[in-house]
């Protein structure tokens, strides 16, 4: 049965829900776990062995991104500041939103993660050929879900330019303007603090308006993705088949000859409505199940 508990929750909404909600729980669980992680250390005075922060961040000097390349993409998920993730998760939310109104649920997640890749390209290009970032380079990081927020940001903003939102003390103000905003924000404050956060920001910008103008031209950016996605799942799939053939040739004949009749019929139905369910989810969210659908579905996850 669906548990009312918060992790559970978070289980549902990880397995079942929308791109843009998984997203932002998976920024939220790695800054909570980040701030944990530092509150133990200074409890119990105890160094962690390395500074989980810094392991997880993209750095800019080649011979430390050799030793480090996950960070191109863990990078994206990590904060430090509160301040720091509520704007990121906001702007995910918000923006996100028009996004996957306008061009589709199964966009997000490509648009945030190659967002978030082309700003850190940019990122380390910049550190390593501008001279201005010289006496840097060779200890410069960076961390934050920033970029890849910008990569959507420009997307909702390249899509539905006239699309408004209502800011406080301001009133309804389209995304177009808000979009330039960022982007003049951005390239005025490289030279007053952060400079390698807002080159960042510049890269997934300038990702975000060019994949909506490949898309609207027939291109998907974002096939990459789709790819190596499918075919980490065919891979699982292959496993749980093996696990499945290895469990039947293990069962007793007897046994299986017994039930065999009964499962055919009883897995038919619940198939049939798992796929309704899941259409359902496809349509609107998970949000919209009841809870006597939601416990079906826990039901069936757990088998």
């Amino acid at each position: 049965m669906h548990g009312n508990s918060i992790w559970d929750d978070i289980r549902w909404q990880l397995r079942f829900g929308s791109s843009l909600i998984r997203l932002i729980i998976i920024n939220i669980i790695v800054f909570i776990v980040i701030n944990l992680l530092h509150l133990f250390a200074y409890i119990f005075q105890k160094e962690i062995g390395f500074d989980i922060t810094e392991f997880l961040s993209l750095y800019a000097a080649p011979e430390r991104f050799v030793t480090h390349p996950w960070g191109i993409l863990t990078y994206m998920f990590v904060h430090e500041s509160f301040w720091h993730i509520l704007w990121n998760v906001l702007g995910l939310y918000w923006f996100g939103q028009i996004v996957q109104d306008t061009i589709g649920k199964s966009k997000i997640i490509p648009i945030y993660l190659m967002g978030g890749i082309a700003g850190g390209l940019l990122y380390m290009l910049a550190f390593n050929t501008l001279p201005v970032f010289s006496t840097l380079t060779s200890t410069a990081f960076c961390f934050g879900a920033s970029a890849a927020v910008m990569a959507i940001v420009l997307s909702a903003a390249t899509i539905a330019p006239n699309y408004e939102l209502l800011l406080f003390l301001i009133g309804p103000v389209k995304i177009k303007w808000i979009a330039l905003a960022y982007i003049i924000l951005d390239l005025i404050n490289i030279q007053h603090g952060n400079p390698g956060g807002h080159i960042a920001h510049l890269g997934g910008a300038l990702f975000g308006f060019i994949y909506i103008r490949q898309l609207q031209r027939g291109t998907d950016l974002g096939k990459i993705y789709y790819l190596l996605s499918d075919f980490f799942s065919s891979l699982l799939q292959k496993k749980d088949k093996l696990r499945v053939a290895y469990k039947k040739k293990t069962a007793s004949a007897n046994t299986k000859k017994s039930t065999e009749a009964l499962k055919k019929g009883a897995n038919e139905q619940q198939q049939e409505r798992l796929n309704a369910i899941l259409d359902k989810i496809n349509r609107s969210s998970y949000d919209s199940l009841s809870k006597e659908e939601k416990e079906f579905l826990f039901k069936m996850s757990q088998e």
